[in-house]
């Protein structure tokens, strides 16, 4: 086997335009470093006969990357670890996430937050205040998310969560869902108005993208619907886009969830009349797939918008 020391003099003697003192320090971080001598005498009958030498610089960064992430300072890739590879008979420095960062990315990939503001996006449950308005619904998320993570086939009835403006209805949400993507769940939670504004604007320009934002919405493992009634409610909205989204879920029994300021008379109400028409019977028709998807949930408190 050939020494790593005297691979690295060769180095040395072959560039001697380099600084002395520089080019020295360097070779000696390479030589010491435990990974670097672990993978030589791992990998000597891959490597090419030139590839530290080629690859010196290369080495220089690994060690270089390893020692700022020690130290807590920032490295070149912030989230990430050097490792060392073999390309072509050369090493080669990838970069590979580390757990938090791995764990992030997994999140990410597991949900999707449609039009859901920064906050929300990043709630955690573990910043939840429990105040005595909140105590209820604290409860009954404590209570589903081990059932939700059990993933044992049955199903499991999601929240109405209705209130006032600001008392965090939606950062519940957003926290829930976090906590569920970070478990593997995959989860919608869609701004509801925003969401049936796009899809009308889609009419006659991408059908299909339509379709496909229709279809996530009613086949997500889990789905969160932020403010309804918040939206200018149309015949279309109610029953080609909301109907159907709960009609499928009920069916299929997919946990749900719903925030809103309406209570559920109010919500009754709200769904009989459109600016096309007034149906209470259509209403009546939706209000009973809400209450098979959903456990009405009152959130009280302060205006938490206010405070900041």
């Amino acid at each position: 086997m050939q020494n790593l020391s005297d691979v690295l003099k060769q180095f040395q003697q072959k560039y001697p335009q380099i600084d002395a003192t520089q080019l020295s320090e360097i070779v000696q971080n390479i030589a010491d470093d435990a990974d670097i001598r672990q993978f030589w005498a791992a990998h000597q009958d891959e490597l090419r006969e030139d590839a530290f030498q080629l690859k010196m610089m290369d080495l220089h960064e690994f060690v270089q990357q390893k020692k700022r992430r020690e130290r807590g300072e920032k490295a070149l890739y912030p989230g990430y670890y050097p490792q060392l590879e073999i390309e072509k008979g050369y090493p080669h420095v990838r970069y590979v996430a580390d757990e938090q960062t791995a764990q992030r990315q997994m999140q990410a990939n597991k949900l999707t937050a449609y039009k859901m503001p920064k906050a929300i996006r990043q709630a955690d449950l573990q910043t939840i205040a429990t105040d005595p308005g909140r105590a209820e619904v604290v409860t009954a998320i404590v209570d589903i998310l081990p059932k939700l993570l059990a993933a044992d086939g049955e199903y499991v009835q999601g929240l109405y969560l209705y209130g006032d403006f600001g008392v965090g209805k939606t950062y519940l949400m957003g926290a829930l869902a976090n906590a569920l993507a970070a478990n593997n769940i995959a989860v919608m939670l869609i701004h509801f108005p925003s969401f049936a504004v796009d899809l009308k604007n889609t009419i006659g320009r991408d059908n299909a993208m339509r379709e496909r934002l229709l279809n996530q919405a009613k086949t997500a493992t889990v789905l969160m619907i932020d403010d309804l009634g918040a939206e200018n409610l149309s015949m279309w909205i109610r029953d080609d886009i909301l109907g159907v989204i709960l009609e499928y879920r009920m069916q299929n029994e997919l946990t749900t969830f719903i925030t809103s300021n309406f209570d559920l008379d109010e919500l009754t109400a709200y769904l009989a009349e459109t600016r096309d028409d007034r149906d209470p019977g259509k209403a009546a028709r939706l209000m009973q797939r809400i209450q098979f998807l959903t456990r009405r949930v009152e959130i009280t408190g302060k205006n938490r918008r206010l405070e900041k």
